[in-house]
């Protein structure tokens, strides 16, 4: 792409893109939302303004105006696909796009997708969020969804999708300054940290039928982060606090490795494992081939490495739909 070679000199904070959008997603995985979305608006400070590639608003809205609706109809959506011994231990918010030959750069604004999923997928009631972190890497659950719909929707951020909108397409054609370029890195993963807190302080608002996991990702959109808004035990249950009857017992994790199922105590997936694909027969969508683990160790060894090309690496993968 014309131009391209430029963004090779983008940095964040002393930090190539690549780097710096690792460490926020790592804390969004760690449980550390707050923090990451205080640290972009330390960064928002030297790119809002008049004359500055992003508007003030930027730098003053926070999760508090953003708004969840649908929680009740979600909330419904689990009693009906709830069954005795299975029911539903996790949802995933996807944050979509869609491709850019379908609509206006400038104009794009997201939609969300929530996808509804049981133990049979993987062993969230068990799952502390060390081992979420671990597995959202090459998430083992995708393609095996409940069901999915868009019950979940979110409000308040329709303007400065926008702009981040109008900033990436003149990136996509080599015609962004280097303080455009980091202006759409720093608020994008803005957007995307307080989407994040958002769906998380919905959840410990409105609670939940019993102990869940409530994961926020994305699917054609950077950053492309997925991360655990909280894990099981972390949330509110619905109505009374009591958790579900309907919910796992203690004991032995019930998993499915392809077609075939086992039991067995529940360990989280290793590293090598998180690039596994589904066997065929399992839908394999753009997500998963985009995600790959994040961990600490992983963010220490890119400082060893040449930061990629921005336009190529980080637009190249990321208009592919579900």
């Amino acid at each position: 792409m014309e131009n391209a070679q430029i963004s090779g000199t983008v940095t964040i904070d002393g930090a190539p893109e690549n780097q710096f959008r690792r460490a926020i997603e790592a804390m969004l995985r760690e449980g550390r939302a707050d923090e990451a979305a205080r640290r972009l608006k330390d960064e928002l400070v030297f790119l809002c303004g008049e004359g500055l590639p992003l508007p003030a608003r930027f730098r003053f809205i926070s999760a508090q105006d953003v708004s969840v609706t649908g929680w009740p109809r979600m909330l419904e959506r689990i009693a009906e696909l709830d069954r005795p011994g299975d029911p539903i231990t996790a949802l995933s918010l996807d944050i979509c796009l869609a491709p850019l030959a379908a609509a206006d750069a400038e104009n794009r604004r997201p939609f969300y997708e929530t996808s509804y999923y049981t133990d049979r997928a993987w062993p969230f009631s068990r799952a502390a969020r060390a081992d979420l972190a671990l597995a959202c890497g090459s998430p083992a659950w995708q393609g095996s969804a409940e069901d999915n719909d868009d019950r979940l929707q979110l409000s308040g951020l329709e303007d400065l999708h926008i702009v981040i909108a109008a900033i990436e397409a003149l990136c996509l054609r080599g015609m962004a300054t280097i303080e455009e370029q980091r202006a759409f890195i720093v608020g994008a993963c803005y957007l995307a940290v307080l989407s994040h807190q958002a769906v998380r302080d919905a959840a410990m608002a409105e609670g939940l039928p019993r102990s869940m996991a409530v994961i926020v990702g994305s699917d054609g959109t950077y950053p492309a982060f997925e991360a655990a808004a909280l894990a099981a035990g972390e949330g509110r249950a619905h109505g009374t606090g009591v958790e579900d009857a309907s919910a796992p017992p203690h004991g032995p994790a019930h998993t499915s490795l392809g077609h075939h199922e086992v039991t067995e105590p529940f360990a989280p997936t290793p590293p090598t494992e998180a690039w596994h694909l589904p066997p065929p027969g399992i839908h394999v969508t753009g997500t998963q081939l985009r995600h790959r683990l994040v961990t600490r160790e992983s963010i220490a060894e890119l400082e060893a490495e040449t930061s990629p090309s921005l336009l190529n690496r980080v637009f190249g993968g990321l208009l592919r739909k579900k």
